[in-house]
């Protein structure tokens, strides 16, 4: 399967999608990526990116693009759908996702504000167990979900990254976020 890098600032951020049709079929972030390497799965992963063609596929080109210009410009990401293959989730895993990408850029919700849009305000944890499997981080930005309690909560990425996500998104150097919880 195809892989591709961005370089930012937080690290090399890897993307695996397949070429024909285009599919975005995973998101790795920095610290994933690390953390494959040690735990041996980078055989699965080859960590190691070929220069990719873009030439050949300027869809990789644009989501490229898309994560360089908002770690760049604090530009948001319009998730792109018709990308993204969700063959792998539930339809109540998608719905999710997708409540989570209307959060806008600088704002956050908690992970029970999803679960009482998605209808089962119970389900609070069902709502993070799917966030933390979230194939395409950035892309769909589960580090805009956080506790009920103003804590930032897990991210694939590290917690770290998480604060530094909002901060940036928040035009705060400061990773400390007044949070909003109206949906």
């Amino acid at each position: 399967m195809p892989l591709f890098s961005v370089h930012t600032w937080m690290g090399t951020v890897l993307v695996a999608a397949q070429t024909d049709p285009f599919g975005l079929q995973r998101v790795f972030l920095p610290r994933q990526l690390q953390e494959a390497r040690s735990s041996g799965l980078s055989e699965k992963i080859n960590t190691d990116v070929p220069d990719f063609d873009f030439q050949q596929c300027p869809r990789a080109m644009a989501v490229t693009k898309m994560i360089h210009d908002y770690f760049e410009f604090c530009r948001p990401i319009a998730t792109p759908w018709q990308w993204l293959s969700p063959v792998r989730l539930t339809p109540l895993q998608q719905q999710v996702l997708r409540l989570t990408a209307e959060i806008p850029c600088g704002q956050v919700r908690s992970y029970r504000d999803i679960a009482v849009k998605l209808g089962k305000p119970g389900a609070a944890r069902f709502v993070g167990n799917t966030l933390a499997a979230n194939p395409w981080p950035l892309l769909i930005a589960c580090h805009r979900v956080v506790r009920s309690n103003g804590e930032t909560g897990g991210f694939g990425g590290g917690s770290l990254m998480k604060k530094k996500l909002l901060a940036h998104e928040s035009g705060n150097k400061d990773p400390v976020l007044a949070h909003s919880y109206s949906i």
